[in-house]
Formats: C-alpha cells, structure tokens, sequence
C-alpha cells in the first residue's frame, strides 16, 4: 500500500508540473520561433498553413494524395506490392515541410517532434486503424551516435503518449548502409537487404503492428524492417510516415 500511495503521489505531481507548463509556460512556434503556437496542432496559424498536408483520397499503397481512378497511385502502380496494408502520410515532400523536415533530422531541431507527432497521432486517429503498438524504424548504432537521436523514435513516443498505443523498441538494425539519396530503387532494396531484425518473435507474433517513420521514398527501408516483423510472425504490418517523397 506504501509503494502504491508513492506511486500515485509521483503521478500527482508529474500531473500538475504537466499542467504547470501548459498554463503558465509559453514557448514559440518551433516552426517560425516567432509567434505562439496555437491550440491543437503545436504550430503557429501561419507555419500550419504553410504545412503541404496531404488532402483525401490518399494511397494506401505510400499515403500520397491518389487522384487516379486505380486504388493505389501512379508510383505504386510501377513498384513491387508492399508489404505493409495501409499507409499514412502527414504530408508531401515539398516546400515549407521539406524545409522543416530537414530541420529536424539534419540539424538537431528536435523541438519539431511535438508538433509532428500531435499531427500525425491526429492522422492515425482518423484513420481507424487500432495497432497492437507502434514500432520505430531504428537507426544503426553509429548513425544513432552520431546524430544523437532518432527522429522516428521522437515521433513514435509522441504519437503513442496522444493515442495510447504502446510503444516497443523490438526492431533493430544490424547491417550499416550507406546513404541512399543518390541510388535508384533497385539500388537501395540491395543495399537494404537484411538490414533489421526483430529482437524477439514472441513479441511481435500474430500482433498488428505501426511502422513509424520520418519519410517514404522509393519505400525500401520500410520494405526492409516490415520484412524482418513478417518474418517474425506479424499479422499485419502498416506504416506511419511524416512525408511522401
């Protein structure tokens, strides 16, 4: 009764510091770092505008806008089935949420995880989809050291905290691979052969798992790490992406 009575009183007062902050600690647009942000999507009316959001129908296929007359869109028409159900994608490539994209994974600016995990926690709820947990792709060691932080991992941990999806940390990344900007897709599904590997099957057998990460191009590394999460038994397997590229 004594550890529980503790434990709930550690709860009280991680509430109120919660509370605390929200009323009474104003922080910038991580955005534009000029005007306050505004309730809801954690950036500032103006940067929110800006935002190249994804507008329905989307592709299940890549989660790019799809205004074909296939179910999927004109790049998943020309590539191999994926091996993911469904995907989600918060925005394109393109102009400002290229600008800030690059800002966050190249750059340090680590305050853009917020914003972007509220934004694409509120995607997956309308979505419908209900994973068992939410799974980040990870980075090599030596990547991870040397940009000290994986962004998928940011933004998994914020979309788990609005939607109440567990997060687990069961993929990992066993083969090291050069950067792939420059390489055409057959390329990169080379260079990303065994790349991951599931830490431990009993977790991920017959469960329905969110693949998070920060953009899809050709699809390749997520290709990769939903291999490695069939392999291990995954009933199904579907992708969380902040842009299409």
């Amino acid at each position: 009764m004594e550890i529980l009575s503790k434990n709930m009183s550690y709860n009280c007062i991680a509430d109120f510091a919660k509370r605390f902050v929200s009323e009474f600690v104003s922080f910038p647009c991580p955005g534009c770092l000029k005007n306050m942000p505004e309730s809801g999507s954690g950036f500032c009316g103006d940067c929110f505008s800006r935002l190249p959001l994804v507008k329905a129908p989307a592709c299940p296929g890549c989660g790019a806008e799809n205004d074909g007359i296939f179910e999927v869109c004109g790049k998943c028409l020309k590539e191999e089935k994926r091996n993911w159900e469904k995907a989600l994608a918060l925005m394109r490539m393109e102009d400002y949420g290229r600008e800030l994209l690059h800002r966050f994974k190249y750059k340090s600016d680590a305050a853009l995880a917020r914003p972007f995990g509220i934004l694409a926690a509120e995607l997956l709820k309308k979505s419908g989809l209900r994973p068992d947990f939410i799974i980040p792709v990870p980075l090599h060691w030596t990547r991870y050291w040397m940009r000290g932080y994986n962004q998928a991992e940011f933004i998994s941990q914020i979309v788990s905290e609005e939607t109440s999806f567990p997060l687990k940390k069961v993929l990992k990344r066993v083969k090291r691979t050069p950067k792939q900007a420059n390489m055409s897709g057959k390329e990169r599904r080379k260079n990303l052969k065994g790349a991951f590997s599931a830490i431990d099957d009993d977790i991920c057998r017959n469960r329905v798992i969110l693949l998070v990460d920060d953009v899809l191009t050709t699809g390749s590394t997520l290709s990769s790490a939903s291999s490695a999460l069939l392999d291990a038994g995954a009933k199904e397997i579907n992708i969380l992406i902040l842009a299409r590229g």
